[in-house]
């Protein structure tokens, strides 16, 4: 069965920034439920007591990325989703939160520069594959976690209605 082309792309204003604000992330199995429609979640229905928790990044200290890896030969595709960030000064408190990272199963919203929610991790979750503490050299380096969560959906991922966000922290 022929999959259909049901429409083009434009070109649109030159107004966007790279980059992403915030990301938001629970243990995978805080979620009960997801609903979406055409690529966009409307719900996300939580087990009871739980929430996706906050963590504000820095101007240009976070990346979202998401590569396609198609094999022809195979007839398979899937999405490598990465969400790399910053957690600043090495306390025992952000010492605890990324140790508590690298023994869960993920679900993490990205809210990017361009205030679009992402959803990655939606059916497979995200891993904590890379964490590196440095206290720096010099007195303008960094203090702090470098974090890198990976995973491999099989669709791209679902932006999600902002009217859904306040509701689910």
């Amino acid at each position: 069965m022929p999959c259909n082309i049901i429409e083009g792309v434009t070109l649109d204003c030159r107004q966007g920034a790279g980059g992403i604000k915030k990301v938001y992330l629970t243990e995978f199995a805080n979620v009960s439920a997801i609903t979406s429609s055409s690529g966009t979640v409307t719900a996300i229905t939580m087990a009871s007591g739980k929430k996706f928790w906050t963590v504000e990044l820095e101007l240009e200290d976070g990346q979202f990325t998401e590569d396609a890896t198609i094999s022809v030969e195979n007839g398979t595709t899937f999405y490598a989703q990465t969400v790399t960030f910053s957690v600043y000064k090495m306390t025992a408190k952000n010492r605890n939160i990324v140790r508590l990272l690298t023994q869960n199963r993920l679900m993490v919203i990205v809210q990017d520069a361009d205030d679009v929610y992402h959803l990655a991790g939606e059916t497979r979750a995200l891993h904590l594959t890379a964490s590196a503490s440095t206290t720096g050299k010099a007195s303008g380096d960094k203090n702090g976690y470098n974090i890198t969560l990976t995973g491999k959906e099989p669709l791209p991922a679902n932006k999600v209605n902002s009217g859904i966000i306040a509701g689910l922290l």
